[in-house]
C-alpha cells in the first residue's frame, strides 16, 4: 500500500553510511579499483581509445573479448600487440600486468540476438579471474574449486562491462565518486522490474548456427505464475556490478540458478537481454539491485521501419515484420541531451560515421573535472567552516539560474496588454497553455516596464512559475536587464545552449515541458510529463538566426530528420518553435481539425477583431489555447517570450503581531 509504480522500477541501493556496517562504503574512493570488460569485433582504435580515456593508473585493470569470426583476427592480434607493449611498460616500473585479451581459444563468434553475446561475457569474466590459467593447469585446483582470491585474479571493486562503442561522458573522478557513493555490493543493473509474460506463438527454441540465429520450434516460457518458480525479466546486458555478483557468474555453484538457467536462456532470442536481469532477480542478489546501469542508450527505429534494405539477422521471428532494433549512433547535434543525461558512459559510438564528437566529449570531460573538483574544494571549505557538520557550499549561479525561484514565462506581444500572457499549466490534467499571468486585480498595478523587474509569487495566477536548467555547455545564454535571454552560439551548436524547462509549483512540480509523443513535424501539443533527457524535452532561445529572437524550440536530432527525408513525406522541419495554431503565415497543412473544433476557432476568421500594431491579430483570442509547436519559420505563429524572475517578499510576522494584534486575534479566531 501506498507504493507507486516508479518506486518500484527506479528501485534505489544507497542506504545511510551511518545506518549500515563499517565496511559497507569504500572509506577512501581514490583506492576504488575499477575492472572495465569490454566486448569488441573490429576497429582496435576506437577500443584503444576508450581503455585510455578511463585509465587511472594503478587502480584499473581491463579484459577485452575480440570476436571469435576470422574477421576480426587483425582485430584481435593488434589488441594482444597493445596489451603486451603495456603489460611490458607496467612490469618494467614493478608492477602488475593491467590487460588482459581473452584468449583465442576462448573467442565465442556473437551473433545478434544469440546466446553467444551472454557467453563472451562469461568468458570475459572466467579470465578476469584468471580461471584460463586453472583450465591448463587442472592439478592446482582444490577440492572446493578455485578460490575467488586465487593469485591469478584482477583484484578489483566494481566491474564495468560496456562494448568498444561506448565512451565515458563523465570525468574519471566523477565516475569514480558515484560508483562509490554506493556500497561495494551494490549491482548497477537497467531492469524493467515487470516479469516477462510472452504469448506461446513468440517464445521459441533458437539455435546458433553459420553465424546466425535460427529458429526452430516453440519453447515453453518461464513464469512464476505458471507454476516454473521463475521470473523472466528483461535487462540490458551493459552493467556494473560488485566482485562476488560477478564470481558468481563466472563460476557458479553447484546446484545454483545460474548453473539451471544458463541450459534454458541458451536457446532464447536476444538472451542477453534475458539472462543478467534475471539471475539478479532471482538470487540473494535482488537485495543488492540499484536499477540505473548509468548508460545513455537511444533507439531511434525497427528493422521493419527500416527505409533501405533491412538486416534480416534482426528479422528472426515467425512474422518476419517483428524485427528487433540496435542502439543510434550519436552524432555531434545529440551532444547536449548526452551531456544532461546524468549517465557516466553511452553508446553507440561510429568513429568513421562521427569522426569528431568524442573530441568534443573529451573537452567537456576536462572541464568537468576542474569544476569537479573546485565543488568539492568548496563543500570541503564550507564544512570547514561550519565544525566538520554538513553543510551546503554557496556554488555560484550560472548565467542562466534566476536565484532559484524559478521564472515567469510572458509572451512578448502580450506584455503591455490589459491582461498579460503567460505559458502556464491547465487546472487539470498536463496540458501547457496560453494563459493569463496574474491575478485580475494585479496587472493595473504593474509599472510600464515590469517585465525588466521581478514580479512576486503570491500575485501570479494558476501554475505559471517554472524553471529552467540544467543547460548544456556549449554557447552561453545570459539573462539581460529587458527581461529577454540572451543566446550565443557555442563551438559546435548554432542553437547555443539547450535546457530543461520544469514546472516550478502544484502537484506536478519538476515535471518537464514535453512534445507529445515526441512529434517529429508540426503541431506536436505541449504538455509536462516526468522528466528524462530527449530531445523532445530538451530546448533552446532563438537570436533571430535559426529561430526568431525571444523564440523556444525544440530540434529533431539528425538520425530523425535523416529518416524523415528518406520518406519523402514532404518538408522536414529541423526546428520546432512554441506557438499557436491558426494565426501564422505559413500553410498550417499539418493541422487536421474537425467540424467541432472548426467551429471553436471561428472567432479567429473574423477580421473585426482586436490587432496589434504589427497588424497581428491579438494573442488574447489565444488565450486558453494549448501550446503547439510550428516551424521556427512560421512568422505570427511563433511566440516570442520574455523571462521575468520572481521574488519571495519575507514577512517579520512578530513585528506584524505587535503592529495588528487585532487582526492577529481575528485570524487566530478563524482557523
Amino acid at each position: 500500500e501506498g507504493v507507486k509504480v516508479n518506486d518500484v522500477q527506479y528501485r534505489t541501493y544507497q542506504p545511510p553510511k551511518e545506518s549500515v556496517p563499517e565496511g559497507t562504503y569504500i572509506e577512501n574512493v581514490e583506492e576504488l579499483r575499477l575492472l572495465y570488460v569490454i566486448l569488441t569485433h573490429d576497429r582496435p582504435e576506437s577500443t584503444v581509445r576508450l581503455m585510455e580515456s578511463v585509465f587511472v593508473p594503478d587502480v584499473t585493470n581491463f579484459v577485452i573479448h575480440v570476436d571469435g569470426k576470422e574477421k576480426s583476427d587483425d582485430t584481435y592480434d593488434k589488441l594482444v600487440e597493445y596489451a603486451n607493449t603495456k603489460n611490458t611498460a607496467a612490469k618494467d616500473e614493478g608492477k602488475e600486468e593491467y590487460i588482459r585479451i581473452v584468449p583465442t581459444e576462448k573467442r565465442v563468434r556473437v551473433n545478434w540476438g544469440g546466446f553467444s553475446m551472454v557467453d563472451a561475457t562469461l568468458k570475459a569474466l572466467h579470465t578476469a579471474f584468471g580461471l584460463d590459467y586453472y583450465d591448463e593447469h587442472p592439478d592446482e585446483e582444490d577440492e572446493e574449486g578455485v578460490p575467488i582470491d586465487n593469485p591469478h585474479a584482477f583484484q578489483f571493486h566494481k566491474l564495468i562491462h560496456i562494448a568498444s562503442t561506448t565512451y565515458p561522458l563523465a570525468s574519471n573522478t566523477e565516475i569514480r565518486d558515484t560508483l562509490a557513493s554506493y556500497p561495494l555490493d551494490a549491482n548497477f543493473l537497467h531492469i524493467i522490474l515487470r516479469p516477462n509474460n510472452p504469448t506461446p506463438s513468440v517464445w521459441n527454441y533458437f539455435v546458433e548456427c553459420d553465424d546466425a540465429l535460427h529458429r526452430i520450434y516453440r519453447l515453453p516460457a518461464l513464469n512464476y505464475d505458471r507454476g516454473n518458480g521463475v521470473d523472466i525479466y528483461t535487462s540490458s546486458q551493459w552493467f556494473i556490478i560488485a566482485r562476488d555478483f560477478a564470481w558468481y557468474l563466472a563460476n557458479p555453484p553447484e546446484g545454483s540458478f545460474v548453473e539451471y538457467y544458463l541450459q534454458y536462456i541458451e536457446h532464447v532470442v536476444v538472451a542477453d537481454e534475458a539472462f543478467f536481469g534475471t539471475v539478479v532477480r532471482n538470487t540473494h542478489f535482488c537485495g543488492t539491485l540499484h536499477n540505473d546501469n548509468f548508460l545513455h542508450l537511444q533507439f531511434d527505429r525497427w528493422e521493419n521501419e527500416a527505409t533501405g534494405k533491412r538486416d534480416q539477422r534482426k528479422c528472426v521471428m515467425k512474422n518476419r515484420d517483428h524485427c528487433g532494433r540496435s542502439p543510434t549512433t550519436m552524432t555531434v547535434d545529440y551532444l547536449p541531451v548526452l551531456e544532461l543525461s546524468g549517465d557516466l558512459f553511452a553508446r553507440k559510438f561510429d568513429d568513421e560515421v562521427e569522426p569528431h564528437i568524442k573530441d568534443y566529449i573529451d573537452k567537456r570531460r576536462v572541464k568537468e573535472e576542474e569544476r569537479f573538483l573546485r565543488e568539492a574544494k568548496l563543500i570541503k571549505e564550507a564544512k570547514e567552516k561550519s565544525d566538520g557538520t554538513e553543510a551546503e557550499a554557496a556554488l555560484p549561479l550560472e548565467d542562466w539560474e534566476f536565484q532559484g525561484e524559478g521564472v515567469l514565462i510572458v509572451a512578448k506581444e502580450t506584455l503591455q496588454d490589459e491582461v498579460p500572457l503567460c505559458m502556464g499549466l491547465a487546472e487539470e490534467g498536463n496540458r501547457i497553455l496560453l494563459q493569463p499571468c496574474f491575478k485580475e486585480d494585479v496587472p493595473v498595478s504593474l509599472s510600464p516596464d515590469w517585465e525588466s523587474g521581478a514580479v512576486i509569487i503570491e500575485e501570479i495566477e494558476g501554475l505559471n512559475r517554472w524553471d529552467i536548467g540544467p543547460c548544456s555547455s556549449d554557447g552561453e545564454l545570459k539573462s539581460i536587464d529587458t527581461g529577454e535571454l540572451e543566446m550565443i552560439p557555442g563551438e559546435y551548436s548554432e542553437k547555443g545552449p539547450s535546457c530543461g524547462i520544469k514546472l516550478g509549483d502544484g502537484p506536478r512540480r519538476g515535471r518537464c515541458i514535453d512534445v507529445q509523443s515526441e512529434q517529429k513535424g508540426p503541431g506536436g501539443l505541449l504538455h509536462v510529463f516526468p522528466c528524462y533527457t530527449r530531445w523532445h524535452q530538451m530546448y533552446s532561445f532563438g537570436n533571430g538566426t535559426i529561430a526568431p529572437r525571444g523564440a523556444i524550440h525544440a530540434s529533431l536530432p539528425f538520425h530523425i530528420t535523416r529518416e524523415l527525408r528518406k520518406k519523402n513525406e514532404g518538408e522536414v522541419h529541423q526546428h520546432l518553435c512554441l506557438g499557436v495554431v491558426g494565426r501564422g503565415d505559413a500553410d498550417e497543412t499539418w493541422i487536421e481539425y474537425t467540424e467541432e473544433e472548426m467551429e471553436e476557432y471561428d472567432p479567429w476568421e473574423y477580421d473585426d477583431v482586436e490587432v496589434y500594431p504589427n497588424g497581428r491579430k491579438s494573442l488574447q483570442l489565444w488565450s486558453g489555447e494549448q501550446l503547439q509547436t510550428t516551424p521556427c519559420s512560421n512568422e505570427g505563429g511563433v511566440i516570442e517570450w520574455f523571462y521575468v524572475p520572481f521574488i519571495v517578499e519575507e514577512y517579520d510576522e512578530e513585528h506584524e503581531a505587535e503592529a495588528n494584534p487585532e487582526d492577529m486575534t481575528e485570524t487566530d479566531e478563524e482557523l
